[in-house]
């Protein structure tokens, strides 16, 4: 067989449940020179026959449970395409998005990466058009939080995409075909180096983001030490390696339910039980990414470690694990520039005499929180 031009990798574990789903918007694209490389990691639910004999360019790969990061750098191995991209199995894909992706590396033979925008759906109705919400109500306000002007927008300038790409550019000619079949007469590509930004979290998602061989060997395959958050890190290499290009186009949907609403027979792994292994170990790429070196140990990414402490420390009230969420607690609200919000999380943690009233303080928390954030704003626009 001659080398297709893209490689999509797909792990998968018991999610007989939706692979199909994501299986049929790979079949389904309008651009069709693609391998995808389905990598069973020890799936027990039917998954195997669910995939086999669907379509030639599909090869599947199976091997005993180890984790979806060596299921990834399994199928790393296997692929052969010039472009190498990721889907999730429990996702799916707008019949444009490889056209777009491949087609802008193919115009743009200078670049190594290309992500797009994505929505997320909760249940059956889509509510969040991610990248751009994730930049303008979480990552904007928790800089202003900090004293941060890293999420500002340029002066004159509404898009909120510009926080944090420098440049924004019309598509080309190249895509006008792409855009159609998407419903869009036009569309714009951002551009920039977008590593600092992401000591903030998540700013892209591995499942529409599409990069060249040579980004690849530049940064190596994914760690493997931990079944959740090696993601964060492998796309936090990517932004310090490469300027990152992001075509400001939907063109996929990030699903926390089974087709019809059902719930997911397979857990995502950032949430659930799993989300206090997570969050910590987030926590850890963080360090690995931002704090290891003295250049990027500024004041900011340790107030920025401070909110993940935090975040780390919800997941593990969620879960009933007192020690666990004082810890993380007592790292968040350090004496100096004191994260507020910690201080009387950790103070209801330390005194709930049961996990019922400990799981209770975390909703007392959220609300302490919120009115609190509510009330700074009502100041901050009476000043204004």
């Amino acid at each position: 067989m001659s080398e297709p031009r893209v490689s999509i990798i797909l792990p998968t574990f018991n999610r007989g449940d939706v692979i199909r789903r994501a299986i049929d918007s790979v079949l389904g694209q309008s651009f069709t020179d693609w391998e995808l490389v389905i990598v069973d990691d020890g799936s027990s639910d039917g998954t195997a026959e669910a995939v086999s004999g669907i379509d030639p360019r599909i090869v599947v790969v199976r091997q005993e449970n180890a984790g979806v990061y060596v299921a990834r750098n399994t199928g790393l191995a296997k692929a052969r395409g010039r472009w190498i991209t990721f889907l999730d199995s429990d996702d799916d894909w707008t019949p444009g998005h490889l056209e777009l992706s491949a087609g802008f590396l193919e115009h743009h033979p200078q670049e190594h990466v290309v992500t797009t925008e994505f929505y997320e759906a909760w249940g059956t109705e889509i509510v969040t058009r991610q990248d751009r919400d994730e930049i303008r109500d979480k990552h904007a306000r928790r800089a202003a939080q900090i004293g941060s002007s890293l999420f500002h927008l340029p002066p004159g300038e509404t898009d909120d995409y510009l926080r944090v790409y420098a440049s924004r550019a019309p598509i080309g000619d190249w895509a006008r075909p792409a855009l159609a079949r998407e419903g869009l007469a036009n569309a714009f590509v951002y551009s920039g180096s977008i590593f600092r930004h992401m000591a903030y979290g998540y700013l892209n998602w591995l499942p529409v983001t599409m990069l060249t061989r040579h980004a690849l060997e530049t940064i190596g395959p994914f760690t493997t030490h931990t079944r959740s958050a090696a993601d964060y890190h492998f796309l936090g290499r990517l932004a310090r390696a490469f300027p990152i290009n992001m075509i400001g186009v939907p063109t996929a949907t990030k699903h926390d339910r089974a087709p019809a609403g059902a719930a997911l027979t397979q857990a995502h792994l950032a949430s659930g039980i799993g989300s206090y292994r997570f969050e910590t170990n987030k926590l850890a790429f963080f360090d690995d990414l931002f704090t290891s070196s003295s250049d990027e140990s500024s004041e900011e990414v340790q107030l920025l470690r401070r909110f993940h402490s935090y975040g780390a420390a919800r997941a593990a009230l969620r879960d009933g694990m007192r020690s666990e969420a004082i810890r993380h607690l007592r790292e968040a609200a350090a004496p100096r520039r004191r994260l507020w919000r910690a201080y009387p999380t950790l103070a209801y943690a330390m005194i709930a005499p049961s996990t019922k009233t400990l799981q209770l303080g975390l909703r007392v928390a959220a609300a302490v929180e919120t009115r609190g954030r509510r009330a700074l704003e009502k100041l901050s626009s009476r000043r204004a």
